[in-house]
């Protein structure tokens, strides 16, 4: 059991490696100022315990950490992050698909200013990015489409039979329009591998309270290979990101889904 200086001093080392080995005041220093026992506790709970769990690599927790502030349009604590996850060893392309990952769940607008504020820290911190530009305009969408199944069925395994289908032709549409850009051109593109890519969807989704969408994400993290373990601590990482009752309800669904 350690004592709550030595998690203090853990909290420590975790925010210098945010800071490239500098110790730095964080995305709102004035705050510490104001609520002094915040800056303890979060130094102990969140810097000194979570972020030292092992479950997760230093790497996949910031990837989670993006997800959860561009979701919820944090947008100082977003540009704060990524300079961390640049200093943590999180590559340019990396952070960019991480940003455009969270486009289907926080909608296009969001990204757009994680982006905008991306280019900006790039900028400042002279970081060499060349944009991926693998989106091929010569494909049909019946070939977006195809692969769009691929990938899911890949990761989510294949559709239950015997559910009720759309009842609308605008629902076929858009369920197709789905397919093909959802999950054939965004769940297949290089830069995130698929376990990355379910952490920062079951990030997305526990930090949007979508537990109807999230129990079908917590499937498919066991499909690729996250281990319960992992998907839990995904819940846990988030806690202090977007609230308590958001993960609780993730680990509860969870729990559920593990004992079926």
């Amino acid at each position: 059991m350690t004592t709550l200086d030595e998690r203090f001093q853990k909290g420590i080392e975790t925010r210098t490696k945010f800071g490239g080995g500098t110790l730095t005041g964080g995305s709102a220093p004035v705050a510490w100022e104001v609520a002094p026992d915040l800056n303890r506790i979060a130094g102990e709970f969140l810097f000194g315990s979570i972020w030292q769990r092992s479950a997760l690599k230093m790497e996949q927790r910031e990837m989670i950490t993006l997800t959860i502030l561009t979701v919820l349009k944090r947008d100082n604590q977003v540009r704060r992050h990524l300079g961390n996850a640049l200093n943590l060893g999180l590559t340019p392309v990396q952070i960019v698909e991480v940003l455009m990952h969270s486009s289907f769940y926080s909608g296009v607008p969001a990204t757009l200013d994680a982006l905008a504020i991306a280019h900006e820290v790039f900028q400042e911190k002279g970081v060499d990015y060349t944009p991926q530009q693998i989106f091929d305009t010569s494909e049909t969408p019946d070939d977006l489409y195809n692969r769009g199944v691929a990938r899911r069925v890949e990761y989510m395994g294949p559709p239950a039979d015997g559910g009720q289908g759309p009842v609308t032709q605008a629902e076929r549409e858009f369920n197709r329009l789905t397919t093909e850009y959802y999950w054939g051109s965004v769940w297949t593109r290089p830069g995130l591998d698929l376990p990355s890519r379910s952490i920062c969807t079951l990030a997305a989704l526990t930090a949007l309270g979508r537990e109807a969408q999230l129990a079908g994400h917590i499937r498919g993290a066991l499909n690729v290979g996250l281990t319960q373990e992992e998907i839990v601590e995904v819940f846990i990482h988030a806690a202090f990101y977007c609230g308590l009752p958001f993960t609780r309800s993730a680990i509860d669904l969870a729990n559920e889904i593990f004992r079926s």
